[in-house]
């Protein structure tokens, strides 16, 4: 009989970012039929995977671009958002991260997708303003009054461990020494490719974790599960020029809608 991995069907959105791209590469290591949403001319962002994925052309702005998108899918995994904000541009953090997380869970209760897992920060950074952690937690309540089965991930400051973020790796290293570990554990950078790897188990394997509000910690744990993970197989890494920015959007909101099929 096949595992879970081999006959779940999840829809990531964001899977051209930071995160995102290597949510999908855990997934596809994991044996999951992925779809990944995105609009003509980000297809490239996705070469290192070569063809293992489905392309859903779609905007998760524009609710119109997002119907039927998500049939036939188990779980959808949101991953869009930004810290950066430009509202002279139209691009606040309600739009940026409340808006897209709106359409997103409208479209899997429409297309009845009965899973949804979302994206969200712990805590607001330092450098931003309160609006930011405002949209997130919108953009959670939404979800969590939806109907749906839902997972919230309160992730952390993410890092990719081959990079020179060296400020946000040695918080990590060194505040999960005792006596540090002691305190705010949930606020410690994690390694991108943990979290990934979590999040891929969180998806496919979603009767490990009785949480539905998972922090860093959980996130360690569920990695885990991975076998690749245990065998210390690297994970698929994005191309480099599409990897420099791991606060910024993957996608640009606004400006697309798809033809009529």
């Amino acid at each position: 009989m096949p595992g879970r991995e081999e006959t779940s069907r999840v829809l990531v959105t964001g899977g051209t970012g930071f995160l995102g791209f290597r949510v999908v590469a855990a997934l596809l290591e994991a044996g999951a039929n992925v779809s990944v949403m995105v609009r003509p001319g980000q297809e490239e962002k996705l070469q290192a995977l070569g063809d293992r994925i489905q392309l859903n052309y779609a905007d998760v702005w524009n609710k119109a671009s997002l119907k039927g998108r998500a049939r036939g899918h188990s779980t959808i995994v949101h991953l869009v958002g930004s810290t950066r904000a430009e509202p002279e541009r139209g691009l606040t953090y309600q739009q940026i991260n409340l808006v897209s997380a709106r359409n997103v869970t409208s479209m899997a209760v429409s297309d009845g997708v009965p899973r949804m897992i979302l994206l969200s920060a712990v805590i607001r950074p330092l450098s931003l303003s309160g609006e930011y952690i405002r949209s997130k937690r919108e953009a959670e309540e939404y979800l969590q009054n939806s109907g749906l089965n839902w997972t919230i991930v309160r992730a952390p400051s993410l890092f990719a461990p081959n990079t020179r973020n060296f400020g946000l790796q040695a918080f990590a290293f060194f505040g999960a020494l005792f006596p540090f570990n002691l305190f705010s554990t949930r606020m410690l950078p994690l390694p991108v490719d943990i979290a990934a790897r979590g999040i891929a188990q969180l998806a496919l394997k979603p009767e490990t974790h009785e949480d539905r509000i998972i922090y860093a910690r959980q996130l360690r744990q569920l990695a885990k599960g991975s076998r690749a993970a245990r065998q210390r197989r690297p994970l698929i890494q994005p191309q480099q020029r599409y990897d420099a920015d791991p606060e910024g959007l993957d996608e640009p909101p606004f400006g697309w809608l798809p033809p009529h099929s």
